[in-house]
């Protein structure tokens, strides 16, 4: 009886709609806080037992191995901040700047993700596309970044303008020569054909491409590809 007693039940805390997005849900149970978008969890608290072992945490992992040490990156995608969070951790004094194309994402970031105790940590509210195109227009010049990190769905949808060679080019121009370039694509059985083809593009723009898949929770596998600009 007791150990039913100690069950934490999921419960949803807040929901809200987004033009973005669409329905949004962050949902509790024990310590883990998640963000629901299209049946998919977007983010978790950075805390949570499980964060370190899903995505977030392993595309940490590809960092720390490839870019030890690390001093600035960009973040396209934030949902609750998750990765930012665990990134932050890994690496002393870096500088990160983060795009993000919905600014309702950006609120519940911060007021249920802790968002705003990330040091160092610039949040620009735009379309991720544009920004790689114009980075100036922010105040950010070409080969500036260690490292880019594409994070950018929307539920389980990943933008058509995020797989073509001019959207890869552009991110190529964004890191120094030489510069680590990440992307996270979820990996479900529906999705494996359009990702594989995905990997075979980027490795015409990137070298040393590699890729990890990262077993998650039914219908949430992922695969980390990452390769370096030249």
């Amino acid at each position: 009886m007791s150990v039913i007693q100690n069950l934490s039940l999921p419960k949803v805390i807040f929901e809200t709609e987004s033009p973005y997005n669409g329905h949004i849900q962050i949902i509790e149970a024990g310590k883990t806080r998640r963000i629901i978008v299209d049946k998919i969890t977007q983010s978790l608290n950075w805390d949570s037992p499980s964060a370190q072992q899903r995505v977030w945490g392993r595309v940490v992992e590809v960092l720390k191995a490839n870019e030890p040490n690390l001093s600035n990156v960009l973040i396209l995608g934030l949902g609750g901040g998750t990765m930012q969070h665990l990134i932050s951790r890994a690496f002393d004094r870096l500088h990160m700047v983060s795009v993000e194309i919905d600014p309702v994402m950006v609120e519940i970031a911060r007021k249920y993700f802790d968002l705003d105790s990330i040091p160092n940590h610039k949040i620009i509210i735009e379309d991720a596309c544009r920004f790689i195109v114009e980075p100036e227009k922010y105040n950010y010049n070409p080969n500036v970044f260690n490292a880019v990190v594409v994070d950018i769905y929307v539920g389980s949808r990943y933008p058509d303008l995020g797989k073509s060679g001019n959207f890869i080019t552009a991110i190529k121009n964004l890191v120094r020569p030489g510069g680590l370039v990440v992307f996270n694509r979820i990996y479900t059985d529906e999705h494996q054909d359009e990702v594989n083809v995905f990997i075979d593009t980027i490795e015409m723009y990137l070298t040393g491409v590699k890729s990890v898949i990262v077993a998650g929770t039914t219908n949430s596998d992922n695969v980390i590809i990452y390769g370096r600009a030249y």
